[in-house]
């Protein structure tokens, strides 16, 4: 996340309003421009029944209704033009808003800008989008760009409150790994706030199938008859695509050759994340002895089944003894002055018997409302 000077409230296609002309001026229902989208209760009824039966939850697209106005610029002397220009309606591209810039919804202009002219040099314009993927994600999994001249910057702070992006670089579990021949398991961690959709790449010998769970969810994801005929051995890999639900063959070396459909690779299921937030932040370890570790905070929640980032590891939190006592799963015992306190999604490989996995990519983006 970089922090750079706040201008005209927000940017569309990596243009900020300001230079425009424009500035954001939200009505007040519209102050909230981080609430969820509307939800769909998808259910049924019937006749001679009690009750109902329920099926899930989605999203609807969702909706941004931008007020912004602009003074003391000639309507007719390009500003309208400009405003039409970058606001086409089906145009689609990052809305980024000033108070987050770590996060960007990609949206489309669904209507015209709407002005209301006071006079030749003053009015508002009211420009409308939406967003069908319902979500904001970040391209980033950390914190950065803490402080400026005047002390804090204020957008480190909304950061610090609203997310659970890590304070380090080295604080995100890995994503890739090679030569998997076993059962085995992994965390990674979704720093926003909401579900995170994964997408999977892998290549090698899938034996008789092997399945990808995710414990925190109880979600699996199937993979069948893929062989190292097919993927390693020709630079290929299964690409099992979390958000459109494509299941395709790439190339892993060169992305000019077109991806080709491969579901018959994808037996079934596909995996989500579960959000980290809230983060405990700021924790300070005091000492530790084996598994157990004492903090010089008091810890108010209780954070059993978390991750604790010590000596360069997360380590899981087995149990909370009391409000500053914590016993972890594994001996730790170089100890760092600050650290911080998050839940995790836990990732298990299971084969059906036999597997060679050359390569296992996991991709996805910390996701907001």
């Amino acid at each position: 996340m970089s922090c750079t000077n706040i201008r005209g409230g927000f940017s569309f296609c990596g243009i900020d309003i300001a230079t425009l002309g424009l500035s954001y001026a939200p009505d007040k229902d519209a102050t909230y421009v981080y609430k969820p989208s509307e939800s769909n209760i998808h259910e049924e009824t019937f006749d001679g029944h009690n009750g109902g039966y329920f099926y899930g939850v989605s999203k609807q697209p969702k909706e941004f209704i931008l007020r912004c106005y602009f003074e003391d610029s000639a309507i007719d002397k390009g500003v309208m033009e400009k405003i039409y220009n970058l606001f086409k309606v089906g145009k689609s591209g990052k809305l980024v808003f000033d108070r987050r810039p770590w996060c960007y919804y990609y949206a489309t202009v669904t209507s015209s800008p709407a002005p209301e002219i006071t006079n030749m040099y003053n009015g508002l314009i009211t420009i409308t989008m939406k967003a069908y993927y319902p979500y904001a994600r970040s391209d980033s999994m950390y914190i950065l760009g803490a402080t400026t001249q005047q002390g804090s910057d204020e957008r480190y702070e909304y950061a610090i409150e609203t997310t659970a992006l890590f304070d380090k670089t080295d604080m995100a579990p890995e994503t890739s790994f090679t030569n998997i021949r076993q059962q085995t398991s992994f965390i990674l961690n979704n720093p926003g706030t909401e579900k995170a959709q994964l997408s999977i790449t892998v290549a090698g010998d899938a034996g008789l199938g092997f399945t990808i769970r995710n414990n925190t969810t109880n979600q699996e994801c199937r993979i069948i008859a893929m062989d190292k005929v097919h993927t390693t051995n020709v630079g290929k890999a299964v690409y099992i695509d979390g958000i459109n639900g494509k299941t395709s063959l790439i190339s892993l070396n060169n992305q000019n050759i077109q991806p080709v459909t491969a579901f018959a690779y994808h037996d079934s299921g596909f995996i989500d994340l579960e959000p980290s937030y809230p983060a405990v932040r700021n924790v300070f370890v005091s000492s530790c002895n084996n598994t157990t570790i004492t903090l010089y905070n008091t810890l108010y929640d209780n954070v059993t089944g978390y991750y604790i980032f010590i000596d360069g590891n997360w380590h899981k939190i087995v149990q909370q003894v009391d409000e500053q006592t914590l016993t972890l799963e594994h001996s730790v015992n170089i100890l760092p002055e600050r650290t911080m306190i998050t839940k995790m999604n836990e990732i298990e490989i299971i084969p059906d018997d036999t597997i060679d996995l050359s390569r296992l990519i996991f991709t996805y983006k910390p996701t907001f409302a």
